[in-house]
């Protein structure tokens, strides 16, 4: 029994007018094929995801099919089927016959692997999610996946290879993975240009090209030559911004484990002392010391001491953690080793400054004070923090770091209400609420530090009403900026309580004592 005919212009009019269709597989016996072309058509027009890309894959598919149609009629007139234009006769069927006991030519269809592409379909719907959805991670992982398994569908330079290749490439764009976007994608235009890709499908690969080549460049300008060394970089700005956010939210504990994340990826990026690390390792310290952790604090200001020894530079780098030792010697109560390494510090600022001031030597001088003040050296201390405000003069008005110019002026201020001079007192925190004022509408732990000595400078001077106005307004602002600071809360409280009964007592008398 010999298969029935099979005619070349009804081949050749189905491939035209129901193709998308696969009616002419369907007509040479390739029904996997004809089912899968269906299968394409049917999502392509359900408008799901991945549908743009199934009908992608049908319509060079069916170009394909010009020389398949051709080669698959050879095959079969060879194989003695019939006359494949119906004017055969019976004197062909001995030959038939004879033809149909040799093997059977190998089906061209199944030079593709259609387990394959029907894999690369499935994957082109998850490609499409994950983009969809921002996850370029994973759309990159996903893309990878689809070139490898149309490699094994069209092993040779084919269209439907190149634009998934494309895909593939702006996909690593997306994720800063600019090497691997660049071989993609010159991959990419190289197949395009052997098998004459449309000139708007070379375009889409030209341009996301230059936009890859735009980011190595900028990559470059960052210092980083690779995908790897990119993404360290990235990972360290990523940690960098976190721990200042968490930083000036007041999360201590948080601003530590992400700042000695950025430690670490900033080791990892330069595989050994660099500026880098030493500015994330004295910014570590610093957290450490406010959270008590003494230890850490003064490995970590050690370690980036000796790292500035190593990479030679200027004392502007060393500043910083010898503050901060200095800081952890006075707190353990070491007043001598503190003392040496503060007046390190303001030699170092000064320096800094050019001889002139600045932020780093008010903060010098204001600390120098501060031990002074607090191991009972008045003297000392008062002229240090004449010194300071003599530089924050200098300051332009309105700029710098204001929480550091008002702690000062507070601590300025406090060393006067120690000995009862009030007025020079009372002008101090006045200003340093000026300062407040000015930058965050006076709503801070630092204002609210002034509103209270001030209220209990007029309760010292006898003007209950101007003290109760400050303890009210230290007790909101305490409530406001550190509500788990229960004590302040409850000092502020008790201030208020005791002011109002003075005053209700005043009034009482007032009205007790006779007229005249």
């Amino acid at each position: 029994m010999t298969p029935s005919p099979r005619r070349s212009s009804f081949a050749w009019l189905l491939w035209l007018v129901g193709g998308f269709i696969g009616a002419h597989r369907f007509y040479l016996g390739s029904y996997l094929g004809g089912a899968a072309q269906l299968g394409l058509l049917l999502y392509g027009l359900a408008g799901l995801p991945g549908s743009r890309f199934c009908l992608m894959v049908l319509l060079p598919w069916l170009l394909f099919d010009l020389w398949w149609v051709h080669r698959r009629l050879k095959q079969l007139k060879e194989g003695g089927t019939g006359a494949m234009d119906g004017d055969g006769d019976g004197d062909d069927a001995p030959a038939a016959r004879q033809a149909t006991r040799r093997p059977a030519p190998r089906d061209a269809a199944k030079d593709f692997d259609l387990a394959a592409l029907a894999e690369a379909n499935k994957l082109q719907e998850r490609f499409v999610a994950a983009a969809e959805a921002g996850d370029w991670g994973q759309a990159v992982a996903i893309g990878e996946q689809i070139v490898a398994a149309m490699r094994r569908v069209f092993r040779g330079p084919h269209q439907n290879l190149a634009m998934t290749l494309c895909m593939l490439g702006q996909a690593c764009y997306r994720v800063d993975a600019f090497d691997k976007a660049r071989a993609s994608l010159e991959e990419s235009l190289s197949i395009g240009r052997k098998i004459g890709m449309p000139a708007e499908d070379m375009d889409v690969a030209r341009k996301a090209l230059d936009l890859t080549l735009v980011g190595i460049e900028q990559r470059k300008a960052r210092g980083a030559t690779s995908d790897e060394q990119g993404a360290l970089l990235n990972l360290l700005d990523d940690r960098e911004a976190r721990y200042r956010d968490a930083l000036a939210q007041g999360d201590l504990q948080s601003a530590e484990k992400l700042c000695a994340e950025a430690v670490a990826a900033s080791r990892r990026l330069h595989g050994g002392p660099d500026k880098t690390v030493v500015l994330h390792l004295s910014s570590h310290a610093e957290l450490c010391r406010r959270l008590r952790w003494n230890e850490k604090a003064q490995a970590s200001a050690d370690e980036a001491i000796a790292m500035i020894g190593q990479l030679g530079l200027d004392d502007s780098w060393r500043r910083g953690p010898t503050n901060t030792l200095a800081l952890l010697h006075a707190a353990a109560g070491r007043a001598d080793e503190a003392e040496a390494l503060y007046k390190k510090t303001i030699a170092m600022a000064v320096s800094e400054a050019g001889g002139g001031s600045s932020d780093g030597v008010v903060r010098a001088f204001n600390n120098l004070a501060f031990l002074y003040a607090e191991s009972g050296q008045d003297v000392k201390a008062e002229l240090c923090y004449a010194r300071a405000l003599v530089h924050l003069d200098k300051l332009p008005p309105g700029e710098g770091d204001t929480e550091l110019h008002s702690d000062m002026l507070n601590n300025f201020a406090s060393l006067h209400m120690s000995r009862r001079d009030f007025v020079r007192a009372r002008e101090l925190f006045e200003r340093s609420l000026d300062i407040q004022q000015r930058s965050c509408r006076g709503i801070s732990a630092t204002a609210a530090n002034a509103h209270n000595d001030l209220g209990l400078i007029a309760q010292e001077e006898g003007d209950l009403r101007q003290a109760l106005l400050h303890f009210k307004r230290t007790l909101l602002l305490n409530q406001i900026c550190t509500p788990d600071h229960f004590r302040n809360i409850d000092n502020a409280q008790r201030n208020i309580e005791s002011v109002s009964i003075a005053l209700a007592a005043v009034a009482r008398a007032a009205r007790m004592e006779p007229s005249t």
